[in-house]
């Protein structure tokens, strides 16, 4: 008997008013805050401060509990219950399926060039990876070091699956700038640095030919580019090819000379041989380039230094400090900034440390086929953008469709958002590409919802009008029962 009280003590108090009051006010708050949180932090802040904490999980589970006791309290059920128990099974569907979309969804980032093909996407995680390919050891390694960041006195270590090395994490910024310079060296890459003159800004930058990432920058108005030729012809070839519009290459000719090329807007071709210190005849309206260094051989120096961070996450430029320890010793401590991947020696073998976003793998290959803006008039800010996209599926087939700003792309259960783009040569755009596997159970519980409150507003009125007129057909049909029988004799003649 005293289980059956307990029990029924612990449902009256999971099924109170109150209780639902205090819960769904404290929801409601968070939300509301977490909208302004997102729009100051952005999206992977908010995802990883608020929406996926144990408190909010906690607060999620309280409210179902709340919700499905209100359900037992009112045992044994009745058929005016129908349209109340409808509606509180949807209330529990919609909560199941926001958590299975929080918890085992999908947000993601895709960027694709003109003409590239990627089954890949970017989660909005972070991760540190890690590859000694002559070992054959790897691994990727989730962190959140915004929440709890590594210091010398509490490092973090992660032992590298596949050989005997241990990644550690001994420092953590979450905004740094970084500054390179190229000094003269013995050996190495030819490095050239320039200064870019305009009327409202002054742009400097180093080039190294053939590095993936120095070779060339594009400034939106003008780019620039370098180039090393073995030959004299060759020199000729590259400096006769300089490219589209507004547009400075550098070669270095076999003869030690740095010679430019630059083509403009109008005009022919203009070439020559680059002095130090003295502005590129560029024919170039209102803008000045001027090389001020150049070295033969040069070695990179890169400085790292924490900075004050901006309140937007996106914004930020986060690092980490990181090393190696294996047998034959540790390496010296490099710091690796978001996105950037960099490579040591670990004893005579060669390592990668990268800091960015883990990668999932699509079930379909995605190609972008053209990309498409059209800017205001008047200004170069952007009104509209799209991209063709084609989708090779290995189940569903082949086909080509449109995504824009407003027109998503909704396959097999993943969406693709037109985010945003590079502008450049070749323009690169960016998707946002989502997957909420619990969507439909939310679906269902929305439809749910609108059916038990139709029924408590429209249905349970009418059934109760409908009983009322039965229950008084049936007392005017017993009252005529009653007047129909014979009287009584002996009640007669009394």
């Amino acid at each position: 008997m005293s289980n059956k009280r307990f029990g029924g003590r612990v449902v009256a108090f999971f099924a109170s008013v109150r209780l639902a009051v205090v819960v769904m006010l404290t929801l409601g708050s968070v939300c509301a805050f977490a909208t302004f949180y997102e729009m100051e932090h952005g999206t992977p802040a908010v995802q990883r401060d608020i929406y996926q904490t144990p408190w909010f999980a906690f607060l999620l589970g309280l409210l179902g509990i709340n919700v499905f006791s209100v359900m037992v309290s009112r045992w044994p059920w009745t058929r005016h219950q129908a349209g109340f128990l409808v509606a509180h099974v949807g209330i529990l569907a919609v909560l199941v399926g926001s958590v299975i979309s929080l918890y085992r969804g999908l947000d993601s980032n895709m960027a694709l060039a003109e003409g590239e093909t990627s089954d890949r996407v970017r989660l909005l995680d972070r991760a540190l990876h890690v590859s000694v390919p002559d070992l054959g050891a790897h691994g990727v390694f989730p962190v959140a070091y915004e929440k709890r960041a590594p210091t010398p006195d509490r490092p973090k270590r992660y032992e590298v699956p596949g050989g005997d090395v241990v990644l550690v994490a001994d420092g953590f910024a979450p905004h740094v700038t970084v500054s390179e310079s190229f000094e003269p060296a013995e050996a190495g890459p030819p490095a050239l640095h320039f200064v870019l003159q305009a009327p409202m800004a002054t742009q400097e930058s180093w080039l190294v030919p053939d590095d993936r990432q120095r070779s060339h920058l594009d400034l939106g108005m003008v780019s620039f580019g370098i180039h090393s030729a073995r030959t004299e012809d060759e020199a000729e070839q590259l400096l006769q090819h300089a490219g589209a519009q507004n547009h400075l290459s550098f070669v270095l000719a076999p003869s030690g000379q740095l010679l430019f090329g630059a083509s403009g807007t109008s005009g022919p071709l203009q070439t020559g041989v680059v002095v130090l210190g003295e502005p590129v005849a560029t024919g170039w309206a209102g803008l000045g380039v001027t090389v001020d260094r150049f070295h033969p051989h040069a070695t990179v120096k890169r400085t790292v230094v924490p900075a004050t961070p901006p309140e937007k996450e996106e914004r930020r430029n986060p690092a980490v400090r990181l090393h190696l320890e294996s047998a034959s010793g540790a390496t010296e401590p490099e710091w690796v900034q978001w996105g950037e991947t960099r490579r040591l020696l670990v004893g005579d073998q060669v390592a990668s440390l990268a800091y960015r976003s883990p990668e999932a793998a699509l079930p379909f290959r995605v190609t972008l086929l053209r990309f498409n803006n059209e800017s205001y008039p008047g200004s170069r800010m952007a009104s509209t953008y799209e991209s063709t996209v084609r989708i090779d599926d290995p189940e569903q087939g082949t086909f080509e469709t449109l995504i824009s700003m407003n027109h998503p792309l909704h396959h097999r259960g993943y969406i693709f958002f037109q985010s945003s783009f590079v502008e450049g040569r070749p323009m690169i755009s960016i998707f946002s590409v989502a997957r909420a596997p619990g969507l439909p159970v939310v679906y269902l519980g929305t439809a749910l919802i609108g059916l038990g409150i139709a029924w408590m507003f429209y249905g349970k009125p009418w059934l109760a009008r409908r009983q009322a007129a039965r229950a008084l057909e049936a007392h005017r049909a017993q009252e005529s029962r009653d007047d129909a029988k014979p009287a009584d004799p002996v009640s007669a003649g009394a």
